[in-house]
């Protein structure tokens, strides 16, 4: 029973550490300098990690319990959609952050296709395999562990995600972070699968950069 415990654990931390080696890339590449410049760094990245982990998932992780489709039930996906907004709107005004000038954008970013093209990749593309690594792989390795402890599995969880957004240095935004993650991981369990919560990363990016574009061009 230990050895197929430490196999499981060990199986389901795969696909995190090789997303997190994906992370590295630019560094292999002797002209990283260039394509940071020309805005294709961030888009090739979100690629590389979509190719390399979905197909894993389909091959190693689709039939096995509450990795599957899972029920999507649209009372629980609107709460929880809820929540998860009102951590993201509501968490820096009560935690007291300012606002972000760097998340501003201008129009002429609208004509740009490699900012476009990392939009729609972080829109549609990156919570696909985020929920496959963090609340499909990361959190089943980590009930292992926890022998069946859903709140410390969710919890570690949620933190690892967090600190993976390295671009996120105020630990007041890694908070708010640690919990939309810790929606996402109930989302997961009530629903018995990974649809319902890719879904709502994907509601929850789509509906932040609609945000944004209202507030840049008010």
């Amino acid at each position: 029973m230990i050895k197929k415990s430490i196999h499981l654990i060990i199986i389901n931390i795969l696909p995190v550490l090789l997303m997190f080696g994906i992370t590295f890339y630019p560094y292999l590449l002797p002209n990283r300098n260039q394509l940071y410049q020309a805005g294709l760094a961030i888009p090739v990245l979100f690629v590389l990690e979509f190719i390399f982990i979905t197909p894993i998932y389909f091959v190693f992780f689709r039939n096995r319990r509450d990795m599957g489709v899972g029920i999507i039930n649209s009372k629980l996906f609107f709460i929880f959609l809820a929540v998860i907004i009102f951590c993201q709107y509501a968490g820096p005004v009560i935690m007291g952050m300012g606002e972000n000038k760097e998340l501003m954008w201008n129009r002429e970013l609208l004509t740009d296709p490699f900012f476009l093209s990392t939009i729609f990749l972080m829109v549609f593309i990156v919570p696909i395999y985020e929920e496959i690594v963090f609340r499909g792989c990361l959190f089943d390795a980590l009930l292992q562990c926890f022998r069946g402890r859903i709140y410390l599995a969710s919890i570690a969880t949620s933190i690892t995600f967090a600190f993976f957004h390295t671009q996120f240095t105020d630990i007041r935004a890694l908070i708010i972070l640690v919990a939309i993650s810790t929606v996402l991981v109930f989302a997961r369990i009530f629903s018995k699968g990974l649809l319902m919560p890719i879904l709502l990363h994907i509601s929850m990016n789509g509906i932040v950069m609609v945000v944004k574009m209202i507030i840049s061009f008010n």
